[in-house]
């Protein structure tokens, strides 16, 4: 006798779901408050809409492509979260608190580190710093590996949880850089010296943080995928939570490891952080792994057990836990 097949669930990323909605409106509601345009939001619908139709027809097409389904999810989430994130960031230097520059810098030589003679002594080592810019240039293409890699593996609890845990740190971290607004110290420090290899990308973050704050730049156009949140570091907090998505693979999170390593010291010669923002990126990619689970429970419940045939793809997102979830690309 034949075993019932079990049809994909509606979405697999139901909590990612959930946020990304709630990312997306409070993005809309600041620019509209803010009196800022967002045109970075405009193609979200649109965005929408065809990942809407195209996994209508991927299920009726393929009922049980379990990972095309979790490749159009997560591909739509990527895109409405990376648009509304970096439109909220923004939005959140427009505010226009106080700058706590001074105290950062403060801060760092209060332990001994003095950022732009640190800086002065690395200028003269091209090779590393080409090293380290490549490093800290890798943020993007880490998030998008760390998505692909948990769709071929077909592990959609890992990768809702990757995603809750992501949107949790940027949160986190924009919030704290509206209570704590710096500029950078390519600008705070260095805006007078003048460097031979060093990466001035800070004092091009440092201009648009003024725009926003003096009120003469108010559009949000798609150069905001940049980013430009320098406390706390949102490049050190991923350097934590990617590493942390593959602790169920030991070659994955041992590569991962080494190449995070690299990019969190990357951090302080971009020109966009203290020291002290780097410790606060790891400690925010901490409070938001603690947060992530707890918040995916809460989003995502765990779906009741049901049969499935044997050998669908179907299988892999029939389950919730880890250790249920169909076996990795790689063996750690």
């Amino acid at each position: 006798m034949s075993q019932p097949t079990q049809a994909l669930p509606a979405i697999n990323l139901r909590a990612t779901a959930i946020l990304t909605t709630g990312i997306y409106i409070s993005a809309l509601g600041a620019s509209t408050l803010l009196d800022i345009a967002a045109p970075i939001l405009d193609s979200v619908p649109l965005c929408l809409a065809a990942a809407a139709v195209l996994s209508c027809y991927s299920r009726i097409t393929f009922p049980n492509a379990a990972r095309t389904a979790l490749f159009v999810e997560a591909a739509c989430a990527v895109i409405v979260l990376g648009l509304s994130l970096a439109c909220l960031s923004y939005l959140a230097a427009a505010i226009d608190l106080p700058l706590r520059d001074q105290q950062l810098i403060r801060i760092d030589r209060y332990f001994g580190f003095d950022w732009l003679q640190m800086m002065q002594s690395i200028d003269r080592r091209p090779r590393l710093l080409d090293l380290l810019d490549a490093a800290y240039a890798t943020f993007t293409s880490q998030l998008i590996a760390t998505v692909l890699i948990l769709v071929l593996a077909r592990r959609p609890r890992d990768l809702d949880r990757f995603f809750v845990t992501f949107i949790c740190a940027s949160v986190i971290s924009e919030i704290a850089s509206v209570i704590i607004p710096t500029l950078g110290p390519m600008s705070a420090l260095a805006v007078h010296s003048s460097f031979a290899n060093l990466p001035t990308l800070g004092r091009t973050t440092a201009e648009i943080v003024i725009g926003l704050r003096d009120g003469t730049l108010k559009e949000v156009d798609l150069d905001a995928i940049n980013g430009i949140i320098s406390f706390p570091s949102l490049h050190a907090a991923v350097a934590v939570i990617v590493p942390f998505a593959f602790c169920w693979n030991k070659r994955l999170l041992c590569a991962f490891i080494v190449l995070d390593s690299v990019m969190l010291v990357s951090a302080i010669p971009s020109g966009n952080h203290y020291l002290t923002d780097v410790v606060g990126g790891v400690g925010t990619a901490v409070l938001a792994i603690v947060c992530g689970r707890p918040i995916q429970a809460l989003l995502s419940p765990a779906m009741s057990a049901v049969a499935v045939r044997p050998g669908s793809d179907a299988t892999a997102n029939s389950t919730n836990s880890t250790a249920s979830q169909s076996e990795p690309l790689f063996r750690g």
